[in-house]
């Protein structure tokens, strides 16, 4: 008669490694396409919640505005999960940037995308935010347009 095989979380409780959950996300490789920038996001993760360890997709600034704005009714709807940390900002707009030729300047560009890379990476790890389905599809869905 043969043994039954140990379990993986019993494994684990006997000293097995286990990689520890993480979630790293650049932003780079800004790209005019006629009237706007669109910049790709790179994510690697062992969350559970993500279909693969390493994915990319592009978006434009307009999209993360209206990323951050479903995340702010989502929180909102449960004020109890502010207890986990505010909901950061996104870099910000001038006039002379938004109507301009500014917004194309290669200063303002990287500002804006260390700004990018800043906030979501603040959300993908923040306890709350980072279970939310539209940030999972925002950063591995490459046919979504939050436009």
């Amino acid at each position: 008669m043969s043994t039954p095989d140990k379990s993986n979380k019993q494994k684990r409780i006997e000293g097995d490694y286990h990689e520890p959950e993480y979630i790293s996300i650049v932003v780079s490789d800004p790209t005019r396409v006629e009237e706007y920038i669109t910049y790709k996001i790179t994510t690697t993760t062992t969350f559970p919640e993500y279909k693969e360890r390493e994915f990319s997709v592009r978006r434009r600034y307009k999209e993360f505005v209206n990323l951050r704005d479903h995340l702010k009714q989502k929180l909102a709807e449960k004020p109890k999960a502010i207890k986990f940390g505010e909901l950061s900002p996104l870099p910000g707009n001038n006039l002379s940037s938004l109507f301009g030729q500014g917004r194309f300047e290669p200063e303002f560009i990287e500002e804006r995308r260390k700004g990018l890379e800043q906030f979501l990476n603040s959300v993908a790890n923040h306890n709350y935010f980072r279970f939310i389905p539209l940030l999972h599809k925002f950063l591995q869905d490459q046919s979504l347009t939050l436009l």
